[in-house]
C-alpha cells in the first residue's frame, strides 16, 4: 500500500505542477520524469516503488476499460474519422517499434564494447 501511496503521490505532484505551467502537458509523463529523476538520485530505491509498479502493470488492461468505454460513448462523433485514426495507429506503431530495435540495437552494441574494454 505504501509503493501504490507513493507512486499516486508523486502523480498527483504532476497533476498540480502541470496545472500551474502556462502550457498543456500531460501529468502523467511529468509523473514518470519525477520518478526517474527520484530514483536516478536515489532519493527513492527501486525496491520502494517495485511491488506497487508490478501490480499496477499486472492489471493495466482493467485500467483502459474507462477510456475504451468513453470512446464507444463519443463514437458517433469520431465515425468519419475511424479510417484516419487506424492510419495514425498503425503509423505509430511501426515508428514506436522501430525506434524500440534501433534503442535494442544501440544499447547492445554500447554493452558489447564496454565488455571488449574490460577484458
Amino acid at each position: 500500500m505504501r509503493q501504490l501511496s507513493l507512486l499516486f503521490a508523486l502523480y498527483l505532484l504532476a497533476v498540480w505542477v502541470c496545472g500551474l505551467l502556462p502550457f498543456a502537458f500531460p501529468a502523467s509523463v511529468l509523473g514518470m520524469i519525477l520518478l526517474l529523476l527520484l530514483l536516478l538520485t536515489g532519493a527513492v530505491k527501486p525496491r520502494q516503488v517495485e511491488r506497487g509498479a508490478d501490480l499496477l502493470l499486472q492489471n493495466m488492461m482493467f485500467l483502459f476499460v474507462p477510456a475504451g468505454v468513453s470512446i464507444l460513448e463519443y463514437f458517433p462523433l469520431i465515425r468519419d474519422k475511424v479510417p484516419v485514426l487506424i492510419l495514425i495507429a498503425l503509423v505509430t506503431l511501426v515508428v514506436t517499434l522501430a525506434a524500440a530495435a534501433f534503442t535494442v540495437r544501440i544499447t547492445a552494441a554500447l554493452l558489447g564494447k564496454g565488455r571488449r574494454a574490460e577484458k
